[in-house]
């Protein structure tokens, strides 16, 4: 076999396992994108029972991104986005049980959505990995740990969004273990006459 036709043979390999671990990761990122649809209909959906209920609660949605604005004692706010594309998960907590994390194969890339808010930072404060089969994983300060499957029944997907934005409550209205404390720091006489406030920390419960 000479030169060409040994490259040609390898060269297809490469073809074939292009064209494979495209279609594992345009999966990944398809069901990661089936999921936000739902998680962010059914953010809406409970944001506008928390309005009925007698909460100031605002919910304004775009394709790919949600965000969330609770006013009570505090003022507590979120964002959500689906992330574009899929990559090899990379965080023990959000791997899928049936794939080795030594393996950067595409059958364990994930989609993913992450979450911020400004309690928190400018950091991602809850961060979901949806995966090629549909199973789905979640930690961070809206839900400490949690999973399911993308085609769970209306019921577990609103209840699971229930708990976001009953933690959103807890930010806003203080509730539920979360609260501020006197924060540790420089506060002089000075600071006092012109009016600054004294500075709090807000404590948010594991």
């Amino acid at each position: 076999m000479g030169f060409e036709e040994a490259a040609l043979t390898r060269l297809r390999r490469y073809r074939e396992e292009a064209d494979r671990a495209a279609g594992l990761v345009l999966a990944a990122e398809e069901r990661a994108r089936e999921f936000s649809g739902r998680l962010f209909s059914g953010l809406e959906r409970v944001s506008a029972l928390a309005h009925r209920a007698g909460f100031e609660v605002s919910a304004e949605r775009s394709e790919d991104f949600i965000s969330l604005r609770v006013r009570e004692v505090e003022e507590a706010s979120a964002a959500f986005a689906l992330l574009r594309g899929a990559a090899a998960e990379t965080d023990e907590d959000l791997m899928h049980e049936e794939l080795s994390h030594y393996s950067l194969d595409p059958a364990g890339y994930s989609g993913r959505i992450l979450g911020w808010s400004p309690v928190t930072g400018e950091e991602p404060c809850q961060v979901f990995a949806v995966y090629r089969d549909g199973v789905w994983k979640t930690k961070g300060i809206f839900v400490a740990r949690s999973r399911g499957r993308v085609d769970d029944p209306e019921e577990a997907v609103h209840g699971f969004c229930l708990r976001i934005v009953g933690r959103l409550i807890d930010l806003a209205a203080l509730t539920d273990g979360v609260g501020r404390r006197w924060d540790e720091g420089p506060y002089s006489l000075q600071d006092r006459l012109r009016g600054q406030p004294y500075p709090v920390r807000l404590r948010i419960p594991g």
